[in-house]
């Protein structure tokens, strides 16, 4: 089998899907894009507001996120950014899954999001992990934090 050629379009289908399968009742309330980012070792994800000058505002100057952005409660845009290095396939998709879900229950929880700010921290008393096991998450997020423990260092 062909391993698949992770792109933009790929990390944009894998949070979308991850989204719809485990997130449907959270109300997507702004416009929310996934990109790849540096190569980072110690940080795999992230979350945050575009900057007015940032190169997203370029790829939102296409006609059809134009509209969606109108059509959005807040025109705001948040912006998901993943480690470059998961573009190798060698590295299971489950590992990138986790910090995609990760980086979403940041959003859930109202940290660079439109919701509700739910916590004064993102990670106290270990709420990201609460989140992902309540939504049946637990075993994707635990099985990527092993494959993490025992693989990472041969891609930092």
């Amino acid at each position: 089998m062909e391993p698949k050629n992770r792109t933009e379009a790929w990390l944009a289908d894998r949070m979308y899907e991850i989204w719809e399968n485990y997130f449907a009742d959270v109300p997507r309330k702004n416009f929310v894009l996934i990109k790849f980012g540096r190569s980072a070792s110690r940080q795999l994800g992230s979350i945050g507001w575009a900057r007015k000058n940032s190169r997203i505002k370029a790829f939102l100057k296409k006609d059809s996120i134009k509209k969606t952005v109108r059509s959005q409660d807040d025109s705001r845009i948040t912006v998901i950014t993943i480690t470059r290095k998961f573009k190798d396939p060698s590295i299971p998709d489950y590992v990138v899954d986790a910090t995609i879900a990760h980086e979403i229950a940041h959003y859930v929880h109202g940290f660079s999001s439109p919701l509700k700010r739910q916590y004064h921290h993102p990670h106290k008393g270990g709420v990201v992990r609460k989140e992902l096991t309540r939504r049946g998450l637990g075993d994707t997020e635990k099985a990527a934090r092993g494959w993490i423990r025992q693989n990472w260092r041969s891609y930092a």
